[in-house]
């Protein structure tokens, strides 16, 4: 049976079914399955019902990639420390400020897109996170705890595009470590002239 019975529960908790696709991704939605009836990918952008996460969507152990979009969501639950298995998760054009702890227990998380919510602080917890490599705050008002992002060990692609930012730690830019920093429709001042790395556009 896999995890059909879990997305019968699913359907429940959400305004409109999904059905199973061949491949999920941003514009398609639906639930895939892998070979042995798991739910490794869940596109639920704009159907949750009630503005609410489904309980439902942490008991699928082997996800790997999900996406909230557009659900007016202002939070994320400690429950999502439940998929051990999330490399990526989507939770983009929300109301969410702020992650929870249990975020750092996700040790597969590697892709996490926060664009278009309501933070205004990196928070420390990003830095725990074991594998995570891209990090998106675009179109937020982050204004503090920019350097969490540049003394994470595993981060490499931080987004950071319309932010209002007018100061950003350039000195601690790491010659040695490859990273792309997005910095474009800010409002930086005394920008360096020889910057240690060539991924930087503003």
């Amino acid at each position: 049976m896999g995890d059909l019975h879990i997305i019968k529960e699913l359907n429940t908790q959400l305004d409109r079914s999904i059905k199973q696709v061949k491949k999920v991704n941003w514009l398609v939605k639906g639930y895939q399955l892998n070979e042995f009836g798991r739910v490794t990918h869940l596109n639920i952008s704009k159907i949750c019902r009630k503005f609410n996460w489904p309980s439902a969507l942490f008991k699928l152990e082997y996800l790997e990639f999900v996406d909230l979009q557009e659900n007016k969501l202002d939070h994320i639950p400690n429950e999502i420390a439940n998929l051990k298995r999330l490399k990526c998760l989507d939770i983009r054009q929300n109301q969410i400020n702020s992650l929870p702890n249990s975020i750092s227990d996700l040790p597969a998380l590697e892709k996490l897109y926060l664009g278009d919510n309501n933070f205004t602080k990196v928070p420390t917890d990003l830095i725990s996170c074991p594998k995570l490599r891209v990090i998106d705050f675009s179109n937020n008002q982050v204004l503090k705890g920019l350097h969490h992002l540049l003394n994470a060990r595993t981060i490499t692609h931080i987004y950071l595009r319309n932010n209002g930012i007018n100061s950003f730690p350039f000195h601690l830019l790491d010659p040695n470590k490859q990273v792309e920093v997005n910095l474009m429709e800010n409002f930086l001042e005394n920008i360096p002239e020889n910057l240690p790395i060539k991924g930087l556009y503003f």
